[in-house]
């Protein structure tokens, strides 16, 4: 099973496109394209095409520029978290999680987990970026 877990690396370091996955993509979305405004709405375009299950956004997005470094390193280790689609492991997984599927479409339920894990991580980083922005714990979040 082949799925992307990012967006390529030269994706990052371009401006935003003028078209994506056929939409057009509005001037206020390209400039905010690398922070979560812009993931949001490349996530709602890939729902709009019925692809219910996108790659993971959080590898695109960039964390603040003002942001202290032991914030900063906090939230990388949250966007560097990964689902197994082996073990199956529910969020926010550890080690010996059983993978017991409700369903039997054992596919669609490492989707469902996937995105489990991605909105656990998103939330996760913006919490971060929240306190560093209102100065708590600034210095000793690592």
């Amino acid at each position: 099973m082949t799925q992307t877990r990012w967006c390529p690396p030269e994706q990052l370091l371009t401006p935003a496109p003028d078209t994506f996955l056929g939409f057009t993509v509005p001037e206020d979305v390209k400039a905010q394209w690398q922070r979560w405004e812009g993931a949001d709405w490349r996530r709602n375009r890939y729902w709009e095409t019925n692809n219910l299950f996108p790659p993971e956004q959080r590898f695109s997005v960039r964390p603040p520029a003002d942001m202290c470094p032991a914030h900063r390193e906090s939230w990388r280790k949250w966007r560097d978290h990964q689902f197994d689609p082996v073990t199956g492991n529910r969020w926010p997984g550890y080690h010996g999680s059983p993978f017991n599927p409700i369903s039997r479409d054992l596919d669609q339920v490492r989707k469902e987990r996937r995105r489990e894990w991605e909105e656990g991580c998103r939330g996760q980083m913006l919490m971060i970026e929240g306190f560093c922005r209102d100065g708590r714990n600034c210095g000793d979040a690592a």
